[in-house]
């Protein structure tokens, strides 16, 4: 069977490597010359045009790394229409659910199958072809597409249709970010009471608290690797995450706040600063009482909302420039901050506005932030 893989990186290449070693006619591909030139592997072929490497296959996987790099790949559907009909995608990037189902409907357009398939266990076990699979797809195509999955896997769930496969790898992901970051918390906080880092670890990895997040986190931190690159790798997943469709929001909210510690302890490695949550409160209210447009906008996250009294909400930093643009323009209010409620999902302030006109206005403020600690939701709540 005809394979092209797109995408030659930690995972891409080790899934490529064992599909040419399970008898796949492989052609790897990368827009990289160096990851391309280091996919040596036997009997298998190599190509820097993603179309090019599409029209010579029959099952086409994709490990790029980002949305962005998705959605530039497929190209409003020239590669699927390069694949061809009866041409079956295999996505084993981890990317937004939403758009995993844009795209397989997208690849529909042109007869193609689409199979969303989050992996699980790094790149030595896709080489052993030990992976856990979460997968999302038509009955029809997983079955096209088996071969390929029972080549990689020791486990694989199908999990529905497209789009639940990147669900389930996203909450895969959380968890394991999240117990990285409670660990790496644990750990600095021993170091901070006095005790060697190696020694605590040893000592807990011998007793009750003894996990593959422990063993692995503390190295996560350690001096001679690019702490940013893996900062910005995990953040996506978070952010993904965080934008789950659940009713159970405080569980979720407390998943994403644990990995928010470990995302914070990266960016402190890598010398990065890390504004607290009040912080960027107390600068909220600075920038209000100054009239600072450009201040205020930056204290929000690319994807914030912000929620006034009476239910509208501005998303993103677009709308709520304009938004926040009238109300500095009408000249109110001046804010004071009265009490504040400290917790682990966010702050809410009690706050006193007083208005041009003299009179007073009472409003409970409710930041959530991100792991930067800019504001990712603000609601504001009138009071009587």
């Amino acid at each position: 069977m005809k394979a092209g893989f797109i995408g030659l990186g930690s995972m891409g290449a080790p899934i490529a490597r064992r599909l040419a070693r399970c008898g796949f006619e492989v052609t790897g591909c990368d827009v990289s010359p160096a990851m391309l030139e280091a996919f040596d592997e036997p009997g298998s072929a190599r190509c820097a045009d993603p179309l090019e490497t599409a029209r010579s296959s029959e099952l086409l996987g994709i490990c790029v790394r980002t949305d962005a790099q998705l959605e530039a790949l497929a190209d409003g559907g020239k590669l699927y229409e390069a694949l061809g009909q009866g041409g079956v995608v295999i996505l084993h990037s981890t990317v937004a659910p939403e758009l995993a189902v844009r795209q397989a409907e997208l690849a529909a357009q042109h007869g193609v199958g689409f199979v969303d398939v989050g992996v699980s266990g790094g790149g030595p076990a896709a080489i052993e072809g030990q992976l856990s699979l979460f997968i999302g797809a038509s009955d029809a195509d997983v079955t096209k597409a088996k071969p390929w999955l029972e080549a990689i896997s020791k486990a694989m769930a199908h999990l529905g249709p497209v789009g639940r496969g990147q669900q389930a790898k996203l909450l895969n992901n959380l968890i394991s970010i999240a117990n990285y970051g409670m660990s790496a918390a644990i750990i600095d906080i021993g170091c901070d009471m006095g005790f060697d880092r190696q020694q605590l670890v040893d000592a807990f990895m011998a007793g009750s608290a003894q996990s593959f997040a422990l063993r692995v986190a503390p190295g996560f931190i350690a001096p001679g690797r690019d702490h940013m690159d893996l900062h910005d790798l995990l953040r996506k997943d978070v952010d993904h995450a965080r934008a789950l469709p659940t009713s159970e929001v405080a569980a979720r909210d407390g998943l994403v706040a644990a990995s928010e510690v470990l995302l914070a302890r990266l960016r402190r490695a890598a010398g990065k600063t890390v504004r607290s949550g009040r912080e960027t409160v107390e600068a909220y209210v600075a920038a209000v009482r100054a009239r600072d447009l450009d201040g205020f906008v930056t204290l929000f996250a690319d994807r914030a909302t912000y929620t006034v009294p009476n239910g509208k909400t501005m998303t993103g930093p677009a709308e709520i420039r304009e938004f926040q643009a009238m109300v500095f323009s009408a000249g109110q209010p001046s804010p004071t901050p009265l009490e504040w409620f400290v917790a682990p999902e966010g702050v809410a302030v009690e706050i006193e506005a007083k208005l041009p006109d003299g009179s007073v206005r009472l409003t409970t403020n409710h930041y959530r932030f991100d792991g930067e600690g800019k504001i990712v939701s603000l609601r504001v709540f009138a009071r009587q």
